[in-house]
C-alpha cells in the first residue's frame, strides 16, 4: 500500500507539472495588423530626356545640346580641345523634362 500511495503521489506531482508546462510553453499569438482602408498612390514617374553634354578634363559641364545634335556636340568638344589643349568629351545625360514639353 505504501508503494501505491507513493506512485499515486508521483502521478499527482507529474499531473501538476504537466499543467504548469503548457502555460509556460505557450507563446503569445503574433498580432496581425489590419490593412488600412486606403492605399497610398504610387508616385508618378518623372519623364526624362537624353541630351548631349560637353565636359572638360575636370568633369565640369561646358555645353549642352539636344539629343539629335550629337554632331554639333562632338564638333564643339573637338574645337575646345584644340583651343585649350586639354581633353573634352561628350556624354549622354538624362535630364528631367520640363512641363511645357
Amino acid at each position: 500500500m505504501a508503494e501505491e500511495a507513493s506512485i499515486e503521489a508521483e502521478d499527482k506531482e507529474q499531473a501538476a507539472e504537466d499543467k504548469e508546462q503548457p502555460a509556460e510553453e505557450k507563446e503569445p499569438k503574433p498580432r496581425v495588423r489590419k490593412a488600412s482602408g486606403s492605399k497610398k498612390a504610387a508616385p508618378k514617374e518623372k519623364r526624362v530626356k537624353l541630351v548631349w553634354k560637353v565636359f572638360d578634363a575636370n568633369s565640369k559641364e561646358i555645353a549642352t545640346f539636344p539629343y539629335p545634335a550629337k554632331d554639333e556636340a562632338e564638333a564643339r568638344a573637338t574645337e575646345l580641345s584644340e583651343k585649350t589643349g586639354k581633353a573634352h568629351r561628350v556624354d549622354s545625360v538624362r535630364v528631367p523634362m520640363e512641363d511645357t514639353e
